[in-house]
Formats: C-alpha cells, structure tokens, sequence
C-alpha cells in the first residue's frame, strides 16, 4: 500500500537499532503465532458454531422469547454465526487451500464480502449489547414496559443492521478484485486457455491522494463502528448499575426491618450485576483494541499498517471469535433458569431428572413456586425491585 508522503506522521525511527528491533520481534510473533492461529481459528468456529446454536434454540423457547432482552441476544447469536461461518470458510479456503498464483473470481468476491461482514457483524453485535443495557436501564421506570416487549426489539435491531451495513459501504469500495498479472502473460507466452486466477488488494481510488479515502474509512471503522459502542456501552451499564445499586439500597431498607416476627432474610447480589460486568469486560477487551488500531492506522498508515497491524491482525481476529461467545457463556454462568431451559432440552438430562426427581419435587422447582411463610407485603416488595433485575 503506497501512502508515504512529506505530510505523514512518523511513528518508528527506522535508522534506530531498538526500532528495529522491535519491528523483528513484531514480525517474529506474527510468525510464530501463524503457525497455530488457523488452527485454533477452526476450533473456535465449530464449538461456536454449535453453542449459539444451542444459545438460538434456548432463547427461543416460549418461557424466553417473550423478553426484548432475548430477542436481541438472539439476534446477536444469529451474528455471531454468521461471523465463524464466514471465518471458518474463510482459513480453510485461504490458510489451508493457500494458492499462491491466485483464485478463481468467485473465491475472490468472497474474499472480498467477508472482509466487509467480518467487521459489520462484529459492529451489529456491540451496538445491539448497547441496545440491550438501554432496555434493561428503561425498564426499570415501570412507565416503559413497553421496551420489554420483543415487538419494539426486532424493529430496532433490524434499523441498527440496516445502518451499519450502510456505513460498511466504504469497507466494501476500499476493496477491489485484480486480475494477477503472472496468469495473463502465462497465457500470452504458451497460447493456451488457461483459467484466469484472481487476488484481492485496495482500491486505487482509495489509495490515490496520499490514501485519503482510505484513512476516513479507517477513522470511520474506529471510531463510528468501535469506540462510539464501547463508550455507549459503559456509559448505560454504569447507569443500569446504579439503579440497581439504589433499588439494592431500599430493598435493604425493607427486609431489615421484622415482618410478624419473622428474621430478616439474607440479601443475595443481583444475577444481572454479574452478568452485565462479565459482558461489558468480554467486549472491552474485544472491541476496544480493534477500534484502537484502527484509529492508529488512520494516523500512521504508512508505518502502523505495515509493521504492527500486519502482525497482530491473526491475534485481532482471535478475540474477534473469543467475542462470539459471550452470549452463551454469560447467561451459562449468571441464569439459572437458563441452564435449567438448556438442560431440559437435552434428552439424557431430561430423562434422568424426569427419574430422579418426585412430581412434588418437580413442583417446587417451577419459576412460579409458591413461598408460603413470606408474607404478600414482603413479596409485593420484593417484585417491585426485582422484576426487571433478575435474568
């Protein structure tokens, strides 16, 4: 990629030994690490593959698709998918079925596509976790019930994919599909039909005027489609928190005091506390990164493309796929009613928990089991508080 100009910014002294030898190490890792990332890349695809689909099926169930919090969690599943699938054909086609002299057109425009979904799913996924805290924030004034609902979720999700796909744009014109040179003049020197073979580089409208086009996408990628999210993303959870935290407060207020004699009882800690700082940490740790590398190839192009995100790129898209798990791991961890709905899908666990426990037992389990020494005061005090707050 030609983008060095007088203008540019300098990020390594190139005539420094310690430069240097900090660009060796940089490329020593990319070496080192490539060696296994295709491997590991597989691994984590199908795994994936098969636990947002049981994530999908579980969300799914008529007990939980009828919250907007589960909506949007299926709708991320269904993102996550589509970015291991897109993945794992991508590193068997391109890492183990590598061709040197070129692809056929059709293996190019694929090239080409999933350079644009590995970036606009990803982008989907936060702003939709985003989406997800705003609800959870909104529901706790019970006079927006109706964000709860999953009717007003599918019609935002479906807005934000819109968008996002919309501002990818630029992504998919930075691309641009070459005919390889060698293929052509083989055919010219031997006079025979020979399969056109095809690679995939930038364009050279986004490379002309010292790269312009091309560095407003990349601040465009970093900062609208990374940190803006991850910005949004704490800012509503440390509000949720909050909130959860005053409501923690009056509940505590409540139970200390005796009801008809009876002890206080002992105050749990919130599942959703726990499962939106796991969720906030997985992605920060994610995203962030990615958003920063964008927005420093934007700066320093010429120099930071070239010898730093060149080498972390395979370790950038590991923690793109450790990021699709979140949804399942999170919920796996936090709700229990949600390992309860995924180990009754299973026919072995659901055979020997139909053996093990008595029809009485199987009562007392059910969401909505009674609790007869509590009195309806101290239940209408805690559903109060609670409703919104327990995954």
């Amino acid at each position: 990629m030609s983008c060095t100009s007088s203008d540019d910014h300098v990020l390594f002294d190139l005539e420094n030994n310690n430069t240097l030898k900090f660009i060796d190490a940089l490329y020593s890792f990319k070496t080192l690490y490539g060696k296994f990332h295709r491997y590991i890349a597989v691994f984590l695809c199908v795994i994936g593959l098969i636990a947002n689909c049981l994530h999908i099926c579980v969300l799914t169930r008529r007990q939980m698709r009828r919250s907007a919090v589960h909506t949007v969690l299926t709708v991320i599943a269904f993102c996550d998918m589509g970015t291991m699938t897109s993945y794992l054909i991508y590193i068997t086609r391109f890492e183990f079925f590598m061709q040197e002299e070129g692809y056929p057109f059709s293996w190019a425009g694929f090239l080409k596509i999933h350079a644009v979904l590995s970036i606009a799913l990803h982008a989907i996924s936060i702003y939709l976790v985003v989406f997800m805290a705003f609800i959870r924030f909104l529901a706790m004034d019970a006079g927006h019930r109706k964000w709860m609902m999953p009717q007003p979720a599918i019609i935002i999700s479906t807005i934000v994919a819109a968008a996002i796909f919309i501002l990818c744009i630029p992504t998919f014109l930075a691309h641009q599909i070459y005919e390889r040179s060698d293929t052509l003049m083989k055919q010219l020197h031997t006079n025979q039909s020979i399969e056109l073979k095809y690679s995939i580089g930038f364009s050279t409208n986004f490379e002309a005027n010292n790269c312009q086009l091309f560095k407003w996408n990349l601040w465009l990628t970093g900062i609208v489609l990374k940190a803006i999210p991850c910005f949004l993303l704490l800012t509503f959870t440390f509000a949720l928190l909050k909130k959860l935290h005053e409501n923690e407060m009056k509940r505590r207020v409540l139970l200390k005091a005796p009801i008809n004699g009876e002890k206080p009882r002992r105050i749990t800690t919130d599942r959703t506390t726990t499962m939106l700082l796991l969720m906030v940490f997985v992605f920060l740790i994610t995203e962030l990164p990615q958003g920063i590398f964008a927005i420093l190839n934007a700066i320093y192009t010429s120099q930071f493309h070239g010898y730093v995100y060149m080498s972390f790129a395979d370790l950038l898209d590991l923690l793109s796929l450790i990021n699709c798990y979140v949804g399942f791991l999170v919920y796996s961890i936090t709700s229990s009613k949600y390992r309860q709905t995924l180990l009754m899908m299973l026919p072995i666990c659901q055979s020997e928990y139909n053996a093990v426990s008595s029809p009485k037992e199987r009562t007392n389990t059910h969401p909505r089991m009674h609790y007869p020494d509590e009195t309806i005061s101290t239940k209408l005090a805690l559903s109060k508080n609670q409703s919104i707050a327990t995954v």
